[in-house]
């Protein structure tokens, strides 16, 4: 399981090399101002600033530093004014995101200012030289402009630190696929080398005959402070045999060993496909609840579009759940969210204990009665994301913001579910999403994420319908 970084973003400081000559005191001010550009970015990015650079060779040096150091985003920044042609080749050929920062260290220009202060803070028109050239060379790019002290200036540049970071993390996402994607279901059907090539993102089978062999060589005081460990965090419910509450951590010990063993970001199982092998014991309700919780990806039924929603909101978030809209509120223009028996307990109300319950799971009859966790998730802003195909085989991605409500779980429940209320009337959302493509399995996170997301679907070339 891959731990959360920081992006890493290169730095790309220019300026006219004449002006070494012609204003000597420019390239001091011009470093003071680059060493104050690292200390803002580096509250939020790790940053490699290799020096001013002013000629091609600098530039080239630089660029080809970045990729070797595995920089996930490239930060332009005109710390005087720079001809756009000494960057244009390297910038033309790396395959680096590129967005140029159109800032300089003067917040403004006053009535009693030194005249000095004009030549100190002239990158704007080096900005617009290199913009230029590189939409005449077809190289896409970006660029934020404001004040470098502008907390808004700011939030662009860490939502652009964000979806880059993601992007590198998606080039190295494999997900397990645990039997097949349900028959049938048709919005999550999925071009495994399209997933590939426009994401980055990888299917493995996971073989159910391996799964049980594991879990059958799975250690017994693993076993047993796992189940310890459940029995503290969670209140068990008595209807929930010892039996039943060890084959399903088995399974979950078996699971974590595979995906831990083939590099695994996460996975996502059939039901159906596990109860036609019989290979395996009981379902992973728990497994898939707790692996959540600890950072794995997972999508139900076979989905692997879902699973990898689910692990890129994680990059963005921190936090990630697996879910699906069930039924419509109309009374409280919201929509209640279910799905069999998984969800992301650490994101769980914190008023009240995860319940461990006995979830009779009447559609399989395995050895044993699957165990799972039943909870809301705790209120708050969240941004829920559905990754599926378009027309031409395109992917997309297609996201709202809204709350997760005050609402505790139905009596009797044995599988996480809440309310959801999005912006808007909730007829319209309905509506727009599925106008959009929206599938029925989603990634949910707390936070405002749909900027970012728009950012990150930009950088890849694909949609992103907002709704």
């Amino acid at each position: 399981m891959e731990t959360m970084r920081k992006a890493k973003v290169g730095l790309l400081g220019l300026m006219l090399e004449a002006y070494d000559a012609s204003f000597p005191q420019l390239r001091p001010y011009a470093e003071g101002f680059a060493r104050e550009l690292v200390g803002v970015i580096s509250d939020f990015a790790d940053v490699s600033f290799p020096g001013i650079c002013n000629t091609r060779e600098l530039v080239d040096s630089a660029v080809a530093g970045f990729e070797g150091e595995g920089a996930d985003l490239i930060v332009v920044v005109l710390l005087t004014y720079a001809p756009s042609l000494i960057a244009l080749a390297a910038l033309r050929r790396t395959r680096l995101p590129i967005v140029i920062l159109n800032t300089q260290r003067a917040k403004g220009v006053r009535q009693d200012s030194p005249g000095a202060l004009l030549i100190e803070n002239h990158g704007m028109h080096g900005v617009q030289d290199l913009a230029n050239v590189l939409l005449r060379a077809d190289r896409p790019f970006d660029i934020v402009t404001g004040h470098w002290q502008d907390e808004r200036v700011l939030g662009a540049l860490r939502s652009w630190c964000s979806a880059a970071r993601a992007i590198a993390a998606l080039r190295q996402c494999r997900i397990g696929l645990v039997g097949y994607a349900m028959q049938d279901m048709g919005d999550f059907a999925l071009d495994e080398a399209a997933l590939l090539a426009q994401l980055g993102a990888q299917v493995r089978r996971m073989p159910q005959r391996a799964i049980a062999e594991r879990a059958s060589q799975a250690p017994q005081d693993a076993l047993e402070r796992m189940m310890s460990e459940d029995r503290t965090r969670f209140e068990v419910d008595p209807a929930l045999s010892e039996p039943e509450h060890r084959a399903s951590v088995r399974l979950e010990w078996a699971l974590r060993s595979v995906c831990d063993e083939l590099g695994l970001a996460g996975l996502a199982a059939h039901f159906m496909a596990i109860d036609e092998e019989k290979q395996l014991e009981t379902l992973p309700f728990l497994a898939a609840s707790k692996m959540l919780g600890d950072g794995y990806a997972f999508g139900g039924e076979g989905d692997v579009t879902s699973a990898v929603a689910v692990y890129l909101m994680r990059q963005l978030a921190g936090e990630a759940n697996f879910t699906e809209m069930f039924t419509m509120d109309f009374e409280g223009s919201a929509i209640m969210m279910a799905h069999m028996g998984e969800g992301n307990w650490r994101m769980a109300r914190k008023d009240r204990k995860v319940r461990l319950v006995r979830n009779p799971f009447s559609m399989v009859k395995l050895a044993y009665s699957p165990a799972s966790l039943s909870f809301a998730l705790e209120p708050g802003p969240v941004t829920l994301v559905s990754l599926t195909t378009g027309p031409d085989g395109r992917l997309r991605f297609i996201a709202c913001e809204g709350e997760v409500v005050d609402f505790p779980p139905l009596e009797g429940t044995l599988n996480p579910q809440y309310k959801f209320a999005p912006c808007g009337r909730l007829e319209d959302f309905l509506t727009d999403f599925s106008m959009a493509g929206g599938s029925h399995h989603q990634a949910l996170a707390y936070g405002s994420h749909c900027d970012t997301l728009r950012k990150l679907a930009g950088l890849l070339g694909l949609d992103c319908f907002v709704v």
